[in-house]
This record gives structure tokens, sequence and C-alpha cells, in this order.
């Protein structure tokens, strides 16, 4: 058995020519690609939320952090961002002094990657990062709640998710 010179090999494969055959396999592997990563990384989030309250994933601008961070000022109390993705307003919470301060999201990926965030901040062991979801979490003790929803939520999710405003007296949406 005779091995092939790796920089031959290299120099064939450079003067052929793809044919159709070829071009139809590189262009199934990249759509068996980008589906994988979307099936890891985006659908985890979707699989037990009823489809009318399926909102995609959109980190928030720094704007947005922002504007959260202004209407929770001066409000102590435990902070919670319901649907926190990447984890970014709840990191930006406790570094204004707003603790606890808790995310829940319900895509792990999302939950792993706002853990990462925490630990690059120096903040992981402060901050906490939980997977559930968010329509089941009970805000009995929050003093401050954010939540981004899309508009198709805010008309059949809202009233369930935030019970009696005596309990949720910082509701920021």
């Amino acid at each position: 058995m005779e091995q092939d010179d790796p920089a031959e090999a290299l120099t064939e494969l450079r003067e052929r020519r793809l044919g159709a055959l070829e071009l139809l396999q590189a262009a199934a592997g990249s759509g068996l690609a980008a589906y994988a990563v979307w099936a890891l990384l985006l659908q985890p989030g979707f699989r037990r939320v009823p489809l009318r309250l399926q909102v995609p994933y959109v980190g928030a601008s720094a704007r947005q952090v922002e504007h959260v961070l202004s209407l929770l000022r001066g409000r102590p109390g435990k902070t919670v961002d319901l649907g926190s993705g990447d984890g970014r307003i709840v990191l930006a919470a406790h570094r204004c002094g707003l603790r606890p301060a808790v995310g829940y999201e319900l895509n792990p990926w999302l939950v792993a990657l706002a853990r990462l965030h925490a630990w690059r901040a120096g903040c992981a062991g402060s901050v906490c990062y939980r997977r559930k979801d968010l329509w089941k979490v009970s805000l009995r003790d929050c003093r401050n709640v954010s939540v981004f929803l899309a508009p198709s939520v805010v008309g059949p999710g809202l009233p369930a998710l935030l019970g009696s405003s005596s309990h949720t007296p910082g509701c920021l949406l």
C-alpha cells in the first residue's frame, strides 16, 4: 500500500473542479450544520412553551439595559429578570447594587452563557441564573421584576405571569 504525499494530495484537490454532486453535498452539509446550530442553541427554549407565547432570543442592547437600570435606581430589594437570555440585565443590576439579582431562562445554552459572562466579570458567586420556565416562577418575594415581552405575549400571558399587583410592585415592561 502506497502512502500519498500530503502536498501532492492538496495540489490535486486544488486543481480539480467541483461537479454538481460535490456542490450539492457542500450545500447539504452547510444546511445541516446551520440546522444543528439552531437546534442546539435556539430551539431548547421553545420546546415547552405554547406556540403563541414563543419569543426568539434577542439580546438587550446597551441602551435597553441602561433604561432598565434607570427605572430600578433607588429601588432596593430582590431583582429578577424573567427570560434573562445571556444575563446582561442581571449582571448590570448586580453591579448597580441591586441584590440579590436573579435571572430565569428556559434555554440551557443561554443560562450557560449567562453564567460564563458572570464568571468573566468576577460575579459568578454573587448573581444567580436558573433554568426555569418564566411562567412558573414565584414572584412573591420580588421587589423588582424586569421582563421584555413580545406584543403577542402581553395580552394572553401577562396577567398570569404577574398575578396580583400587590406581589410585584416594581414590574418593568
